[in-house]
């Protein structure tokens, strides 16, 4: 049975065992969500709670514990479990052989040729983990798709106050081909949602992947079809990866706009390099893109921004006559050299 296949990568918090890794994988002709299960609680050497959700109704699973590393193919046959509804919660033991095993696969799997693995880590050091643990870990889902063009991503249960790297790539090759697509920052934490544009990249690639990686080494990882489904509707944009001499701090607008209808591009930067933006040498101009802006293609910077030190450029733009998304990049330049991209993109109805 031919099979697409669905990553979604969460967080190790290695201090409450959490698992950290958890796939999914479903028929071709299946339903838009994808099974997945999570660990509710751990009891260590003994037992593990399970909340599953998105599997098919009322289809006979067999559940399967073995050591790490080889998807709990095979594995020690621990019971069996109906999916009911399609959201269940159910409880397993430990067998004895894995009791003192310290990372341990869990895996579903039917005879229709669905299954779903995972992982858990069953810390045997009394002193370091409590015997129950609860995982919260963070996940991203992709919740709608248009096609080559942008996705719309919920991200749930994500730590505060960290700068979230976003990467896109073919699935199969993610590696070694990702393309950064700007930051996210989780603010108060929690759940959010925001748009990514699609590179070139994984242009009419089936599946593609997305990962969200922060230098407090917090990430989340999942893919999905490049076909159509669900609707894309404005989100916040993610800040643009800029290299080491900037930052933009925000971008506007971000909501959607009507045809031919009047707004100001407009980007809060930071000087993030080691040298003065002096305002008799740095200019802003356009690079490529959609043309939208309404008058001059090149304007005098308004200040000399110092390091460390913030400055806000508004272009005046008209949105295009058709419905769309459209992309258009400035940049701060000093002569021939290039102190910071000014990508924008907008969504117009």
């Amino acid at each position: 049975m031919y099979k697409k296949s669905f990553y979604r990568i969460r967080q190790l918090f290695a201090a409450i065992g959490a698992a950290a890794i958890l796939l999914a994988f479903l028929p071709q002709a299946a339903f838009a969500a994808v099974p997945t299960f999570s660990f509710t609680t751990i009891k260590v050497g003994e037992s593990v709670a399970i909340h599953a959700v998105n599997f098919p109704q009322n289809t006979n699973f067999t559940v399967r514990m073995d050591v790490f590393g080889n998807l709990g193919i095979g594995g020690t046959i621990v019971g069996t479990v109906n999916s009911g509804t399609g959201t269940f919660n159910a409880t397993f033991n430990i067998p004895a052989s894995l009791q003192d095993k310290a990372t341990i696969a869990f895996r579903l799997d039917s005879a229709s040729g669905w299954y779903s693995y995972n992982w858990f880590t069953n810390k045997t050091s009394s002193t370091s983990v409590p015997p129950t643990t609860t995982y919260s870990g963070p996940y991203i889902e992709v919740i709608a798709v248009d096609t080559n063009k942008q996705i719309t991503v919920q991200a749930h249960g994500f730590p505060a106050s960290q700068d979230f790297k976003i990467r896109v790539g073919p699935y199969y090759t993610f590696f070694s081909d990702y393309v950064v697509m700007g930051t996210v920052y989780s603010g108060s934490g929690g759940s959010f949602k925001f748009n990514v544009q699609l590179p070139s990249v994984v242009k009419d690639v089936n599946l593609v992947s997305v990962r969200l990686d922060s230098p407090e080494k917090v990430f989340a990882y999942n893919a999905f079809r490049n076909v159509n489904s669900g609707s894309v509707s404005p989100q916040p944009t993610p800040v643009p990866v800029t290299g080491t001499t900037c930052k933009i701090v925000s971008t506007a607008p971000t909501g959607s706009l009507q045809v031919h209808q009047d707004f100001d591009a407009a980007w809060t930067v930071k000087n993030t390099g080691s040298s003065n933006w002096d305002v008799h040498a740095v200019d802003y101009k356009y690079v490529s893109g959609t043309k939208m802006h309404k008058y001059n293609s090149l304007y005098d910077l308004s200040q000399t921004v110092k390091p460390g030190e913030t400055v806000k450029i508004i272009v005046d733009m008209l949105a295009p006559s058709q419905a769309g998304t459209y992309s258009v990049n400035w940049a701060i330049v000093q002569g021939n050299t290039t102190l910071c991209n000014l990508p924008l993109t907008v969504v117009v109805k």
